[in-house]
């Protein structure tokens, strides 16, 4: 029997109600406050970056090559060597990482050879990239004696974006209810046949949107590319060449060259533009991840 002193220690429900309600709102508002200083820093980060490079943005300065000797460079031939060395890097990634994928999520069994399998995509994850480009420089550079080439840095960063890909790709595979698998062979369909048909158009909105922000972060990527494919780029015509063999200084080494090494009157200047542009380019990777992978879940699926 419950004595009165014990009673009044109990907390009535309107308190407990009041309690709980007050709680909540403050997990609200925490919560709401850090979604919101997320948006904040990035606004911040745009209009920043806009206030120092916008006025250095024209036609001219995206098309023309860099200056050496006289100010008013452009970054068109960086801007070509940045897409060109995506390329190059997503035709040797993207077959690598996602057989690799597919192998370990839907073939694989449990044992010494998957598990070695795991350990070296998830050691070769925790590379930086800098020791990356200082193995592309031995490889690629001194070993087999091609210099500064764009396409030792495709291999190179296909070596440092293998594991990301490859765990998107085992992510993407397992989100596919396994009642579908087993459905489509009940039908008489093979394992292949399954994952092409099936499992692969089922999970094309992860994966599209992993190989785009993998893209994206092949675009930015610096410290790799400066050992392997050079710090500048040949003059006149062959700035634009399509040779893999080539000098191919990207966008992101650009960037980082005319703010430490930069010797042009304008340095600063064109580093501020291309640093605006560089971000304009990876939030369009971003942009173009959420609506490729929704167009194509829902072009493939809704049939």
């Amino acid at each position: 029997m419950t004595t009165i002193a014990e009673g009044r220690a109990l907390p009535p429900r309107r308190i407990l109600g009041l309690q709980r309600r007050l709680a909540d709102l403050a997990a609200t508002i925490v919560l709401w406050a850090a979604a919101c200083s997320i948006l904040v820093l990035l606004a911040f980060f745009i209009g920043y970056l806009t206030y120092l490079g916008a006025g250095v943005i024209s036609w001219h300065f995206l098309t023309s090559p860099p200056s050496e000797v006289s100010a008013g460079g452009g970054i068109g031939p960086e801007i070509f060597n940045s897409f060109y060395i995506l390329f190059l890097t997503l035709i040797f990634t993207v077959p690598i990482a996602m057989g690799g994928g597919i192998y370990l999520q839907e073939y694989a069994r449990p044992g010494v050879f998957t598990a070695a399998v795991q350990f070296c995509a998830e050691s070769l994850a925790t590379i930086p990239s800098i020791v990356m480009g200082l193995f592309g420089l031995i490889v690629f550079v001194t070993v087999l004696r091609w210099h500064f080439t764009a396409l030792g840095g495709a291999l190179t960063l296909t070596l440092l974006n293998l594991p990301a890909l490859m765990r998107v790709t085992q992510e993407g595979l397992s989100s596919v209810p396994l009642i579908m698998r087993e459905g489509s062979m009940a039908l008489g369909a093979t394992k292949w046949q399954t994952i092409r048909r099936v499992v692969l158009p089922s999970a094309i909105a992860p994966l599209t949107t992993g190989i785009v922000l993998i893209a994206g972060r092949i675009f930015g990527e610096t410290a790799a590319l400066i050992y392997t494919a050079g710090v500048s780029v040949s003059a006149g015509r062959s700035a634009y060449d399509w040779n893999p063999f080539h000098t191919a200084e990207t966008l992101s080494v650009h960037l980082w060259y005319t703010h430490s090494e930069g010797l042009v009157p304008d340095a600063d200047r064109i580093g501020n533009g291309s640093a605006l542009v560089l971000l304009v380019m990876i939030l369009g990777f971003n942009i173009l991840a959420r609506v490729l992978g929704r167009l194509l879940s829902r072009r493939l699926t809704s049939k």
